[in-house]
């Protein structure tokens, strides 16, 4: 027999319908079966790869190749079995008969499960595949073709219908319900994770007890494949993300910004009210300008009647600090002000007064959102003096030539 050369074909979409479209029509492979010499035997075709090339120009936007390898042409020698079997008759030709009856279910069980992995492979070069997963289902299709098949098996080798095991496994139940708990807490997880939207590929998600924290390559039957910051995978069961909490960072993806939100602590020594000089200094400040206006004024009027400071109010140095750290987040184009942003004190406690900025970052994206971040503090440690402010640091004490913290 002349060998055989099979050409694929380039099937171009020119309509922009669904996904079942393009299965329907576009995918219609036309296998050409070439030979290498002009003549050759038609009564027996048994091509060595089939393979289907598609390129919707409309939909999928990059080119892709479905390879069935085999599997087709793997039916042959059962069927060939068949007839063979036809012209022997030999007293146990019942043994032989049975042993294809099971070569020809498994052969059909590969060429099925080679089918589904072809559409979940096509759905996958898809957008809608990362919100809209597929995989689980195909898991389970395979699971139950597999308990199918194995059924199926057993009864040709005893010669019974296979009614007749099914009803010998119902008084099985408790023990096939543990065989198969974590297919049916998959699937049913699964399906609530695709229902609410609770999950995607390519989110990023946190969840401390099982170490994963990065981005959703895959969710399947079983499990979800992570791979984290460092590189590393982890495999999360898919039913935990459905009965344990996990952080989807999405919402901050999606979001217009990135919070910000850290402390640094002010040494509570260093607080002051503002001599006259100072606030004429901060003064001209353009960001300080129209405030210290505006208390002097303020104050000006409250304070009249006052004979001594201690009724008196006045300006702080870090009250000042606060006000014109506001400003400044206020005039920084890397900052969103569309959102909630602001300078405020928390707690004092024994390291200091903690002065918090709150605020979010117009940029999202990691590397860039800390720069964002490290600008605004290297501002802060480096403007403190100008205030009057001094970072909180522990004090060391020297007794006896020891230093001693």
């Amino acid at each position: 027999m002349t060998p055989l050369k099979v050409v694929s074909v380039d099937i171009l979409s020119d309509s922009g319908s669904g996904f079942f479209d393009v299965i329907v029509l576009s995918q219609i492979g036309f296998f050409i079966l070439e030979a290498a010499e002009p003549a050759f035997n038609h009564d027996i075709i048994c091509p060595s790869t089939f393979a289907i090339h598609a390129l919707p120009n409309s939909i999928i936007s990059n080119k892709f190749d479905v390879f069935v390898t085999g599997k087709l042409a793997s039916l042959i020698p059962p069927f060939t079995a068949y007839i063979v079997l036809t012209f022997i008759t030999w007293e146990y030709k019942y043994v032989l008969r049975r042993l294809v009856d099971i070569w020809l279910i498994i052969v059909t069980l590969f060429i099925i499960t080679s089918l589904l992995n072809a559409i979940n492979k096509i759905y996958e070069s898809y957008p809608v595949s990362k919100n809209r997963p597929i995989t689980f289902f195909i898991q389970l299709i395979k699971v139950f073709l597999y308990t199918v098949v194995v059924i199926t098996v057993v009864s040709v080798l005893v010669n019974k219908s296979p009614e007749h095991l099914i009803v010998g496994l119902s008084a099985f139940a408790a023990v096939l319900l543990l065989i198969f708990k974590d297919s049916i807490l998959g699937f049913v997880a699964g399906i609530q994770l695709t229902s609410n939207n609770m999950i995607r590929i390519g989110d990023w998600i946190q969840m401390d007890k099982n170490n994963a924290n990065g981005v959703v390559l895959e969710v399947n039957l079983y499990t979800v494949k992570v791979q984290n910051w460092d590189m590393t995978i982890s495999m999360v069961p898919t039913y935990q993300l459905v009965s344990e909490s996990f952080t989807n960072w999405r919402g901050m993806q999606e979001s217009p910004g990135r919070r910000i939100m850290r402390s640094i602590n002010i040494d509570i020594d260093s607080v002051h009210f503002l001599s006259h000089d100072e606030v004429v200094k901060f003064a001209s400040s353009a960001f300080l300008k129209d405030y210290i206006d505006q208390m002097v004024a303020k104050l000006g009027d409250i304070n009249k009647d006052k004979i001594t400071i201690l009724d008196e109010r006045k300006l702080t140095n870090i009250g000042i600090f606060r006000y014109y750290m506001d400003a400044w987040i206020e005039a920084n184009p890397d900052i969103n002000t569309n959102m909630t942003h602001m300078v405020r004190q928390l707690q004092p406690g024994p390291t200091g007064m903690p002065i918090q900025i709150y605020c979010f970052s117009a940029i999202q994206e990691w590397v860039t959102y800390e720069k964002v971040q490290a600008d605004i503090f290297d501002h802060i440690m480096a403007v403190l003096p100008e205030f009057g402010l001094k970072v909180f640091e522990y004090k060391s004490m020297y007794v006896g030539g020891e230093n001693q913290s």
